[in-house]
């Protein structure tokens, strides 16, 4: 009997198997990271980071954090949510 995917299924496949989606992930692991940081490190332009990364966000595989860097200002980091990365992958 065929297995019928459901289209989040799909979509989530599909988000994991993008290599610019693999990078960003990669890259905030362990560390939480801008934006700049993460284009600089994954070598992608910053609209590319920021869609993908919005992506990312709608299915709750990182999350978005504010701190305050050393010079005052507010700044949005982003980490990967390890859990739900394990849920998905079924770790």
């Amino acid at each position: 009997m065929l297995e019928v995917q459901s289209s989040n299924d799909r979509e989530i496949q599909e988000l994991l198997s993008d290599k610019c989606n693999r990078m960003i992930l990669e890259s905030i692991k362990t560390v939480p990271k801008s934006t700049s940081q993460i284009c600089v490190e994954c070598n992608i332009p910053t609209s590319t980071a920021y869609r993908k990364m919005q992506k990312l966000l709608d299915f709750k595989t990182i999350r978005r954090m504010g701190t305050i860097n050393e010079f005052g200002k507010r700044e949005v980091l982003y980490k990967s949510n390890f859990f739900v990365l394990k849920n998905i992958l079924n770790w």
